[in-house]
């Protein structure tokens, strides 16, 4: 991409590659760039090795040579799952980590063992669940006791000891670790595969393509606890299947836990009164809070019809000030942003300055340099470590000038943005229904804190950002 660019720019009319397989094997990609970009920018193609060169008469093997490129690959992606697949056939284990209860044999990497610690922690997962706890409440108790997740357990005893994924247990990860017959011995394979050898995008093949292999490693759990625990799932899964498909609230993606950063995520709910009538209404809550069987933050929840009307008085407020003194408004929007940054962005005004100077001495530096070393004033190796030094304080120099000039565009464009925003708020004026299309044009996000009490009354605090503004 970098390449597209200096040739779009004019810096560069002629791109160079050993054979055409370097420039891609992908036999309509290649011709499009060959047939049309290259040309449309100007730019001469030469393959080396294929003698090969747009600007000549022998252009003629070139699609040929780009279709054996590509049938190429495509043999050879052929061969490789032939490969794989006479391994999965064959019992071997072939995905990069082992299951959390186990470990790669020292002997052959491609067999499963026993890893003792986190296979008597596989047993207490199930043998909570054969009691009758949800997943939820399993990985809440995993949670207290401070037990490592299967991420993080890998990375402490076999990796490099951090992790970029969460050290909490999830609901999920319950689910999918007593849901997974690998528990029981048996070791399931080829259930994933690419679209195809251009198409790396990964999907779920039929159980009918699946390869199994019952036996092929030690058992952690037994089969009475197995088909006890998958009864009960089976039960679970069941309720859940007779609810309400999973539908889009007007908030969702909008709101976050003030607390935990984590969105919030939505829960329908129903309520029958005593006069037979029905009620729907649809509240948020913390989704790690949930996930986690309640063992970190809390609920922060909120109802929806008590945040629409938040958002819709607030909206309507904010477009009756625009609407009465916008310069009013713009100003004390301008003032808030800059006087968090004002000496701040004095100082870079000045770096900015000093920056730019000292590149033009370096450039003097460097240009005398060369002309010391032609007069002979200074040697060959005296330059080469005085034109290195210089080289390198120009290149640090002009990425901090690049990055202080970037931080001056954005203030500039956050300036601008006011603008954008006033004009955009003062159409809801006399907003009077909320719509998920004018949260998407106005809000950007929405902090909700915890309910809490204070002198007896109930307090909850929500913020609201705004689309090219912030909090307003």
């Amino acid at each position: 991409m970098e390449m597209l660019e200096d040739a779009r720019h004019g810096l560069i009319n002629l791109i160079l590659v050993k054979d055409l397989s370097r420039l891609g094997r992908d036999f309509v990609e290649v011709g499009r760039y060959t047939d049309i970009i290259f040309p449309s920018l100007g730019c001469r193609f030469v393959s080396v090795l294929d003698c090969l060169d747009s600007e000549g008469d022998n252009t003629d093997m070139l699609h040929f040579r780009s279709l054996m490129n590509d049938y190429h690959l495509k043999d050879l992606s052929s061969k490789v799952k032939s490969v794989l697949h006479a391994k999965k056939k064959s019992g071997q284990y072939l995905a990069a980590y082992a299951p959390y209860g186990y470990r790669k044999s020292e002997e052959d990497r491609h067999k499963l063992v026993i890893d003792g610690e986190s296979a008597a922690v596989v047993r207490q997962i199930f043998q909570m669940r054969q009691s009758g706890m949800a997943y939820g409440k399993i990985a809440a108790a995993l949670n207290e006791k401070g037990i490592l997740p299967p991420r993080w357990y890998w990375a402490v005893h076999y990796g490099n000891g951090s992790c970029k994924y969460s050290r909490l247990w999830a609901y999920a990860t319950v689910r999918s670790l007593l849901n997974d017959d690998i528990y029981v011995g048996t070791l399931t394979q080829n259930c994933t595969g690419s679209r195809s050898y251009k198409d790396k995008t990964m999907i779920r093949k039929p159980e009918s393509e699946w390869i199994s292999h019952e036996g092929a490693h030690e058992a952690i759990i037994g089969p009475e606890l197995w088909e006890a625990v998958q009864k009960i799932n089976q039960a679970a899964k069941q309720i859940s299947a007779n609810n309400t498909p999973p539908q889009a609230s007007l908030f969702t993606g909008k709101l976050v836990c003030a607390d935990c950063g984590h969105p919030l995520v939505a829960a329908r709910e129903t309520q029958r009164r005593k006069n037979g009538t029905v009620k729907h209404y649809t509240s948020y809550f913390c989704s790690r809070f949930a996930t986690t069987g309640h063992s970190v933050c809390s609920w922060h929840r909120i109802f929806e019809i008590s945040l629409k009307n938040l958002v819709l008085s607030e909206i309507r407020a904010h477009g009756k000030a625009v609407a009465a003194d916008e310069a009013a408004v713009l100003d004390k929007l301008k003032q808030h942003i800059q006087s968090a940054s004002a000496a701040q962005q004095e100082d870079c005004r000045q770096e900015i300055s000093r920056l730019r100077r000292r590149l033009e001495e370096l450039e003097q530096i460097t240009a005398k340099l060369y002309e010391d070393k032609v007069s002979g004033a200074i040697s060959g190796d005296s330059f080469s470590v005085l034109i290195q030094k210089n080289e390198q304080e120009r290149i640090q120099k002009s990425e901090r000038l690049d990055s202080l000039l970037a931080g001056e565009r954005k203030a500039q464009q956050d300036i601008a943005n006011i603008h954008q925003w006033a004009g955009t708020i003062r159409q809801y004026l006399d907003l009077q229904e909320l719509n998920r299309e004018i949260i998407e044009e106005l809000i950007d996000r929405i902090e909700v804190g915890e309910r809490t009490v204070i002198d007896g009354q109930r307090h909850q605090d929500i913020k609201i950002y705004y689309r090219f503004v912030g909090l307003v």
